[in-house]
């Protein structure tokens, strides 16, 4: 890809894990679930059909957005934004609409992955670096 900027190499990577991580909530032998039935995602993880897909689109669009610097800053600054609040609302409704279940292990983890990508997306400075 050349030349790709901090910011495109985090949507990337982040989009990377996401993908990695709702291909994995598919497989049974690792606790996945392919059904709206929770289960554990390697015994730690809540995760569900609907999770599973979400992850999916986020890891698209992350590995997607890497194409370009703008695209990339935005993935950062929305879904940033959105594992924010997710984190804040699994903090205290776990279960919100009865959906997706995001208290737990799953508050940590969206508020730090949240934090990473909020930053990258509205403070970090722009740099390039080869690839």
């Amino acid at each position: 890809m050349g030349k790709r900027s901090t910011v495109q190499t985090v949507a990337f990577l982040f989009g990377a894990i996401y993908l990695a991580v709702g291909v994995l909530g598919f497989l049974p032998f690792l606790g996945g679930s392919a059904t709206m039935t929770n289960s554990r995602l390697l015994g730690l993880f809540n995760i569900n059909l609907l999770h599973n897909l979400v992850h999916v689109v986020i890891g698209i669009a992350g590995v997607a957005a890497a194409a370009s610097l703008a695209n990339s800053r935005r993935f950062c600054q929305v879904v940033g934004v959105i594992l924010l609040l997710l984190g804040v609302i699994g903090a205290v409704l776990p279960n919100p609409l009865g959906l997706l279940y995001i208290g737990e292990l799953d508050v940590p983890l969206h508020l730090v992955t949240g934090a990473v990508l909020a930053y990258f997306g509205f403070a970090a400075s722009v740099s390039t670096r080869s690839a």
